[in-house]
């Protein structure tokens, strides 16, 4: 097992005291953790608890995926889970809706990780899991800075679509 000398994405966005991360860092992690995630559901695994502090950053540059204790290992890529699990800012409008769910849900997460990335705080925030759910599934937040390209922003509306 790999010691994540470099924290987690999670203490990396605290540690900008509000200052944005630059497009290209953003882009890094992302498109490691896209990778990740691909070799993940290749294996047939659902993840399920997706978020910044389960993307764990090496000194040399690269991130692994961590926390796989609620993972669940699918029957077949077109095989569903059923179980509400996960952590709530993190949670596709499946999971909230109590449908059955597959990997388009940590695409979800991975989504919710990345507008994270750009902006600092969750896309869907409330003082009650009953209004965060309710604003997840109206699919509502507020667009990250315009600092950040088009192509970004529209990654993030794609990515967060229900």
């Amino acid at each position: 097992m790999d010691y994540a000398d470099g924290g987690d994405v999670h203490q990396a966005i605290k540690r900008c005291e509000g200052k944005l991360l630059p497009e290209l860092q953003i882009i890094e992690w992302f498109v490691q953790s896209c990778f990740a995630l691909k070799h993940v559901h290749e294996r047939k695994v659902l993840h399920r608890d997706l978020k910044t502090q389960n993307i764990f950053l090496m000194a040399t540059g690269q991130i692994k995926l961590g926390d796989f204790g609620i993972a669940r290992v699918l029957d077949a890529t077109k095989d569903y889970a059923k179980t509400m699990v996960g952590t709530p800012y993190y949670l596709s409008p499946e999971i909230i809706e109590d449908k059955p769910y597959n990997f388009k849900s940590d695409v979800w997460s991975l989504g919710v990780v990345l507008y994270e990335m750009t902006t600092l705080k969750h896309p869907f925030d409330a003082d009650s899991l009953v209004i965060l759910a309710s604003k997840i599934l109206k699919d509502q937040y507020p667009l990250p800075d315009a600092m950040y390209s088009d192509n970004l922003q529209a990654l993030i509306k794609s990515m967060l679509c229900k």
